[in-house]
């Protein structure tokens, strides 16, 4: 069992992104509220206009857009072009994003030490999303050699925001002593701030804390508590470090079952992209629709709505081929529906098609297709896909991302 922090490079494009997105309010509301709102050509139409006059702030929504594909086919090389303009200009969202792709090498050459003096202009604005980042990054494996000193400046400008995991990693370092004093007492009350907050790794740190007896008496009863509240949402950590309880009886019975089933959770999650995301995503219905009950049999308006060739009603249709229920459970026909969905733009079903095809349920697995399909779902703004492309990205090769980039034009040109 270890203390654990957020110290390493994030994979996910989507994720650093939002961040970015969230961190600082800018000028713009208008183009914000639309892309909120998924109103993307209305969004990309009003940032080209206004980057045109050579609005910056208009420009960096603008590789925001093209960054995750939304509305566009994803463009990471011109999502860069249109970031360090904007960057450039005094832009913190663009320096932030620039300062990211630089060092995770996204659309443009890897180049640590110029990421990381982005990362650091943007953080100069104020702002905790980006004064988190860039203290991360100082302590970060590419860090080379770690900064912990200025890393600590850095994450308690944060915390004094509130930032939660500012507060946690401040936390790993008082309690290690990297960077500042050993202080186990301000480390308990930085994570506590940030686990009652419900952050998952300050949790797991608490956990730690109880089982080892450091800075508070040994208290199995509450390291369980706190270790079951990470590990339901699933850190890897918390997984193992409950499963140990439950083998031991430590805080909880005996239960060697659970133990198992929760390190094989663990060592699923630890393996990292595409696998663990696939399992967490499941096979969801769109949340954007009524979900009906699938142990029940379509009623008459609903197969009339399939016969009409109704696209929510034929995506509904493949729900019940794939989940089986009232339905016999068959893929063929599950893939025939979804497809006949996505013809015509609905993009619960390009998501399904994603899924099957990046899992290779009903078809060999294809990473290729995958990839086409979660673009053309992120495209018209389907919750994940953005963040699953990326993934998926992460297994092919350059040739094949072109050619299915390619087949992404030649799709949306038929729109």
């Amino acid at each position: 069992m270890r203390y654990r922090t957020y110290w390493g490079c994030l994979v996910l494009i989507g994720v650093f992104v939002a961040s970015a997105w969230q961190a600082a309010a800018q000028s713009d509301d208008s183009i914000e509220d639309l892309l909120e709102r998924g109103r993307y050509a209305n969004a990309l139409q009003q940032a080209h206009d206004l980057s045109a006059t050579g609005d910056a702030v208009a420009r960096s929504w603008l590789a925001h857009i093209y960054r995750q594909g939304l509305g566009v086919p994803q463009d990471l090389s011109r999502a860069i072009e249109l970031d360090r303009a904007s960057a450039e200009a005094g832009v913190a969202r663009s320096q932030n994003a620039l300062g990211h792709s630089l060092i995770m090498g996204l659309g443009v050459e890897a180049d640590i030490s110029a990421g990381q003096a982005w990362l650091h202009r943007a953080a100069q604005t104020g702002a905790a999303q980006y004064e988190f980042d860039y203290a991360r990054s100082l302590t970060s494996e590419l860090a080379d050699p770690p900064d912990f000193v200025e890393a600590a400046v850095w994450y308690q400008r944060a915390a004094d925001q509130g930032f939660i995991e500012a507060q946690t990693n401040l936390g790993i370092l008082y309690m290690t002593g990297q960077g500042v004093s050993q202080d186990v007492d301000r480390a308990r009350a930085f994570f506590l701030a940030a686990a009652n907050a419900g952050d998952a790794q300050a949790q797991n740190n608490l956990g730690l804390l109880h089982v080892r007896g450091d800075g508070v008496p040994r208290d199995y009863d509450a390291a369980f508590n706190w270790f079951r509240l990470a590990a339901e949402q699933d850190l890897p950590q918390a997984l193992r470090n409950l499963s140990v309880l439950y083998e031991s009886g430590q805080g909880a019975p005996v239960d060697e079952e659970r133990a198992r089933r929760l390190l094989a959770r663990a060592r699923a999650l630890e393996g990292g992209g595409l696998e663990p995301l696939l399992s967490i995503i499941g096979f969801p219905f769109d949340p954007r629709l009524h979900e009906p009950d699938w142990d029940m049999a379509p009623d008459s308006a609903e197969i009339a709505a399939v016969l009409g060739g109704d696209p929510v009603a034929v995506y509904i249709q493949g729900q019940r081929f794939m989940r089986g229920g009232s339905e016999r459970q068959d893929f063929r026909l599950a893939f025939s529906s979804f497809e006949a969905a996505a013809r015509h733009g609905m993009s619960g079903a390009e998501f399904s098609l994603c899924l099957l095809h990046a899992n290779g349920w009903g078809a060999p697995q294809n990473y290729r297709s995958a990839y086409v399909w979660c673009s053309l779902a992120a495209y018209r703004g389907y919750p994940d896909a953005d963040v699953l492309r990326d993934n998926l990205a992460l297994r092919m090769t350059a040739a094949q991302i072109d050619a299915a980039r390619r087949e992404i034009a030649q799709r949306l040109s038929q729109d």
